[in-house]
């Protein structure tokens, strides 16, 4: 992951984009992380891993019977 500070987001966007289509790069404002930069592809990855995961756990809670059929509908309501 690279590192630029808001400053240098702020002087060299597109370098900065262009880098983050390669990899996240980690925004600080004061030493501090504020943001990271990421490519649609890899936001798009990430949201379709988390949708996977939480699509399992209410499958295993359905199945456990730790969670009612409504509840179930609802966790699969929210990966709409």
């Amino acid at each position: 992951m690279t590192d630029v500070t808001a400053t240098e987001l702020q002087t060299r966007t597109g370098a900065v984009i262009e880098r983050a289509l390669i990899e996240p790069v980690r925004v600080t404002r004061n030493k501090r992380p504020v943001v990271v930069l990421l490519s649609a592809r890899e936001f798009d990855r990430l949201t379709s891993l988390e949708d996977d995961y939480w699509g399992r756990m209410a499958d295993d809670a359905a199945r456990s019977g730790s969670a009612t059929d409504g509840e179930v509908k609802k966790l699969l309501e929210k990966l709409k």
